[in-house]
């Protein structure tokens, strides 16, 4: 139902272009006219249907013919402050991000829209899609236009859309009053960039948030995702226990898709059958050649901490008489890697990693002194700590300055690589090398440990980087673009785990419970890091010599002040 421009005074247009029109052009209002204003303004789907235009391909500027879900974004998106949409590839996720955003601009006053993707051109692509969709509508119901570029609008209403890049200053700092996301899980550093642009938003309360995009991985948009799953009905449009309302699109919602469709899609593909599940069926995976299995992966469940702050996420507070162990990793804090740490409850299996740190902003001294306000809490948690680049001098500061007592020391153990050493003699470090050695057994036990279900993991951080943490030759390690600093953590975790001081002040033999899998799935496990068979790895880890008997002073936790403070 369009009404034609002749119901509208006499415009040049801005800047001379008839389709954009000019501020403060006065509008021949009729009766008719404002109706059908009221009613595009209540219903964005009416407004949507039968006055936003799009390009297409064969058939040039066309009416939008929304799909079923595409309505779906549209409702949630205005009923609701946050929406999530987990969409399949090339299925017109643009067309409702266009019909929501230019209904918002049209319809409000003095409202700033941020249309952000990984890429400045593609965001300035949607913008684009705007524009020509703007250009499209009558006049009568447009706004008068003060800014137009490629970068950005201005209406008279006061209303702005400002398209950028996520790795862009362009709308940090600003008020947004809508955020739209595009291909969210491929924003690089996204809690950075979240924690600079999230505020504004989260500090009104009808200031809006639309994220659409294909999975990739078990990163932040898996976080997204599966937290608005929690605690919804499904397909009820409705938020989950993060606020957001999830939407799912896979392939077959979108018309004209079958199994023939399918079938030919996957040819195209070359039959990986996984990368087809992750860009059209709406799949979270982890990549391929990982060393937890992609199945488990999926598994693996990330939990909402206890308390979050400034890096530290604690997901259980210290239990008296409980053994804790902390492992260690130290980066330069110059912005890059993270320096991190883990503790781990090892009283019982299956061993439960209960709290984590993770910054790349800290100087040693700083990093040194939070990790010694932590593990003092977990009844002064064992503490081995990687030394290959700056970890000795955060070890240092811990024995010297802070005069921890619970410090690992290991030594040389000939053939059999390293052991944990009494701390006395020569040639101990204070702390753990990482060798080849050390990594290949600590691999090793982490792979069995995480799925036998023997360590349970609720941290997000660290199950997004088993997502990618993966084979390169006969060793393991993070993705290009990615991160392992936590990962190496429970690898180390593993190595110390084989370790006869292990055993003794656990009283677990955590080789033998892990025997408990079937020989054939073990041996599977270990030619992965070179091993003949699942007897040489363990006979490498059990032949070690016995280490001296060790004591350390594992104080309580004072429960009736409930004091985190040292």
């Amino acid at each position: 139902m369009e009404h034609k421009h002749s119901d509208i005074s006499f415009d040049r247009g801005y800047n001379g272009n008839i389709h954009l029109k000019r501020a403060n052009v006065q509008i021949n209002w009729t009766l008719e006219l404002f109706e059908e204003y009221i009613k595009c303004k209540n219903d964005p789907i009416y407004f949507a249907e039968n006055y936003i235009k799009i390009v297409h391909v064969d058939r040039g500027l066309i009416p939008i013919e929304l799909y079923d879900y595409q309505r779906d974004v549209i409702l949630a998106s205005q009923n609701n402050r946050y929406v999530a949409v987990n969409q399949s590839r090339q299925s017109g996720k643009t067309t409702a991000a266009v019909a929501i955003i230019l209904h918002y601009v049209l319809f409000n006053e003095h409202k700033t829209v941020g249309l952000l993707a990984n890429k400045g051109d593609a965001a300035r692509e949607i913008l684009s899609r705007i524009q020509i969709a703007y250009e499209a509508l009558p006049n009568w119901l447009s706004q008068g236009v003060v800014v137009w570029n490629k970068g950005s609008i201005e209406l008279e209403n006061g209303c702005k859309i400002i398209a950028a890049a996520t790795s862009s200053s362009a709308v940090r700092g600003k008020s947004l009053s809508f955020l739209y996301i595009d291909e969210t899980a491929f924003v690089e550093n996204w809690d950075e960039f979240f924690a600079s642009v999230f505020p504004t938003i989260s500090s009104g309360v009808s200031t809006k948030l639309l994220l659409t995009s294909t999975p990739k991985g078990l990163n932040h948009f898996y976080k997204i995702c599966k937290e608005a799953q929690d605690g919804a009905i499904a397909n009820s449009l409705l938020p989950g226990k993060n606020g957001y309302v999830y939407i799912e699109v896979p392939w077959y919602r979108v018309p004209g898709r079958d199994e023939k469709w399918k079938q030919e899609t996957l040819a195209a593909m070359s039959f990986d059958t996984q990368k087809f599940e992750t860009e059209f069926n709406c799949q979270f995976q982890g990549s391929s050649g990982t060393l937890i299995s992609g199945s488990k992966l999926k598994e693996l469940t990330h939990q909402t901490p206890l308390v979050s702050d400034l890096g530290l996420s604690i997901y259980q507070r210290p239990i008296l008489d409980h053994t804790y162990v902390s492992i260690v990793d130290v980066s330069r804090g110059k912005g890059l890697d993270y320096s991190a740490f883990q503790i781990i409850d090892v009283t019982t299996m299956p061993y439960n990693l209960v709290a984590s740190f993770r910054s790349n902003i800290l100087s040693a001294s700083d990093y040194a002194e939070v990790l010694f306000r932590t593990i003092t809490q977990y009844n002064n948690a064992l503490t081995l700590i990687e030394i290959n680049d700056l970890g000795e001098q955060v070890s240092s500061i811990l024995i010297e300055e802070f005069e921890y007592e619970s410090m690992l020391y290991t030594e040389s153990a000939g053939r059999s690589g390293k052991r944990i050493s009494g701390g006395y003699g020569q040639n101990v470090d204070k702390g753990i090398r990482t060798t080849k050695s050390v990594k290949s057994v600590g691999c090793s036990m982490i792979k069995m440990l995480i799925e036998q279900n023997q360590l349970i993991i609720q941290d997000f951080s660290t199950i997004n980087e088993l997502s990618t943490f993966s084979k390169k030759a006969m060793s393991f390690e993070a993705e290009p673009g990615c991160h392992d600093d936590m990962v190496m953590c429970l690898v180390l975790f593993g190595w110390l785990t084989t370790q006869p001081f292990f055993k003794e002040i656990t009283d677990i033999n955590t080789i033998m419970r892990l025997r408990e899998k079937t020989q054939h799935d073990l041996e599977d496990s270990m030619l992965l890091f070179g091993f003949n068979s699942s007897d040489e790895v363990i006979s490498e880890i059990e032949n070690n010599d016995i280490a001296k008997k060790y004591s350390f002073d594992i104080s309580g936790y004072d429960f009736d002040t409930g004091s985190w403070n040292t």
